[in-house]
């Protein structure tokens, strides 16, 4: 019988709100493998435990979530959902390097179903879209000192947000004219704002 160690595992990042692959092998998990995305933030590890293996990350809502695989599951499985055991929210997948990489690629362009409770799902799909395709040719960013921008979505608007600066971009989401002018723009530069580490300051007496 033919053992394959080789394992992937793809997860959504909770600040740039982009898929991270990690290509590692199950015979050499001797360290915890540090699981951190491209943007510099790190959302956790995955280690190899007495019964199994251990997933110790934060899902895209900065939840810490734990889960625990067993030997069989990653030896013997091609691909896993990895979904949180509280909340069912998925978080990326786990498996055979190819089979990862493939589904990462048919992914790639998707954002989960719109819920019908936006004012335009219509257009907040399409605006979804653009975003993420200029996320994607890495056209979304913040100047500060350690960019981390990631994504909020409400009801009649998106908003990009650096989680290190607080630096916000609206874009609103209600009409076929928000899609063309956003359309329009080629990248999205966000300006530093230290706004939430000047209100930590103290007056002086």
């Amino acid at each position: 019988m033919v053992v394959h160690s080789e394992r992937a595992i793809a997860l959504t990042c909770p600040a740039c709100q982009l898929v991270q692959g990690h290509e590692f092998s199950l015979f050499r998990l001797f360290e915890p493998l540090q699981l951190i995305c491209s943007c510099g933030f790190s959302q956790g590890h995955f280690r190899k435990r007495r019964k199994g293996y251990e997933l110790d990350v934060l899902d895209v809502n900065g939840n810490r979530v734990r889960m625990l695989f067993s030997k069989r599951e990653l030896f013997h499985t091609d691909l896993i959902n990895v979904r949180s055991p509280s909340s069912g929210q998925k978080l990326g997948y786990l498996g055979s390097p190819q089979v990862v990489r493939e589904t990462i690629e048919t992914d790639a362009h998707s954002f989960p179903e719109v819920p019908t409770d936006f004012s335009n799902p219509p257009v907040m799909r399409q605006i979804l879209d653009i975003l993420q395709d200029l996320a994607i040719e890495s056209k979304i960013r913040c100047v500060c000192d350690r960019p981390m921008v990631g994504l909020d979505v409400y009801a009649d608007r998106v908003e990009l947000v650096c989680s290190h600066c607080a630096s916000t971009v609206r874009i609103s989401a209600t009409t076929s004219e928000h899609v063309h002018s956003l359309a329009r723009v080629g990248e999205i530069v966000m300006e530093p704002s230290y706004a939430r580490h000047l209100e930590a300051l103290k007056p002086l007496n």
